[in-house]
């Protein structure tokens, strides 16, 4: 393609190997980098945004499989401009490439932008959301978790509230940060719900419990406070235990040195 060709010619005309070295690292990114920036990117995006439907879904599977971390983001911001469109075909075209997302830039912008688009406009494909939210790949799961934030934005939580059951005790930190960032958004458009949910689920993994009272300081101040006096207790009660292990332990012996006694003495 000729675009594919022009887009790499500015990509290498951009690039900062310096830059390059640095984001790798801090996104720990196992594809190769330019070092160019998201409005740059952004920008060249835009100079594509005529192209049909079917030249941009061309366009996408030569950048997403290139192996280079910024021609993948720009695949991502390409497919946005026909954001109007998505459909299920959209997400036919979209689900089986998923995998090839490793970092959570990727993950969240696909997600806010594109997949959560998606479900929005296709509430009979909830199932497939739950099912990724059961995928063995971390990340799957956290796009399942940040696809919900469009569904949030217009009110529709209770989906994420079910999801967020289970992630917020996820393994994964990336899939903890996503529960409890969602559930922080959920908390704007239904306070209750969201800080019930937190009281419920108040023991969930601290990356989830952070993000989630980002903005209820009060609730985690108790919170903490009472995970500290809990585990005052569990202390306390170890260092009883351990004690009364002791004593009994003790009194064997001290019966066993007895009968040592009476039988020496008979």
């Amino acid at each position: 393609m000729a675009e594919l060709e022009q887009i790499r010619a500015e990509l290498n005309s951009l690039k900062n190997p310096t830059k390059a070295e640095i984001v790798k690292k801090y996104l720990k990114s196992p594809y190769a980098f330019y070092g160019i920036t998201v409005p740059q990117l952004r920008k060249i995006a835009k100079k594509y945004k005529d192209l049909s439907f079917n030249q941009t879904y061309q366009l996408f599977e030569a950048l997403w499989k290139s192996g280079n971390h910024e021609e993948m983001s720009l695949a991502l911001y390409l497919l946005q401009n026909h954001k109007k469109y998505f459909n299920l075909e959209t997400w036919g075209f979209l689900f089986p490439r998923l995998e090839k997302a490793k970092t959570w830039d990727h993950v969240d912008e696909l997600s806010s932008h594109i997949t959560g688009e998606i479900f929005l406009n296709n509430p009979n494909l909830q199932p497939e959301i739950k099912k990724m939210a059961e995928s063995t790949n971390p990340w799957m799961r956290r796009i399942a978790i940040v696809s919900q934030y469009p569904l949030i934005k217009k009110g529709k939580i209770q989906l994420i509230f079910l999801l967020a059951e289970k992630a917020v005790y996820d393994e994964d930190i990336y899939v903890q940060k996503a529960a409890g960032w969602m559930i922080r958004e959920a908390g704007k458009k239904n306070p209750v719900q969201a800080q019930e949910f937190i009281k419920i689920h108040k023991n969930m993994k601290p990356s989830a419990f952070s993000y989630a009272t980002e903005k209820l300081l009060d609730l985690r101040k108790r919170f903490k406070e009472e995970r500290k006096n809990n585990k005052k207790e569990n202390i306390q009660i170890k260092e009883t235990n351990s004690l009364s292990n002791e004593q009994k332990l003790a009194e064997k012996l001290s019966s066993e040195e007895l009968n040592k006694i009476k039988y020496f003495k008979s």
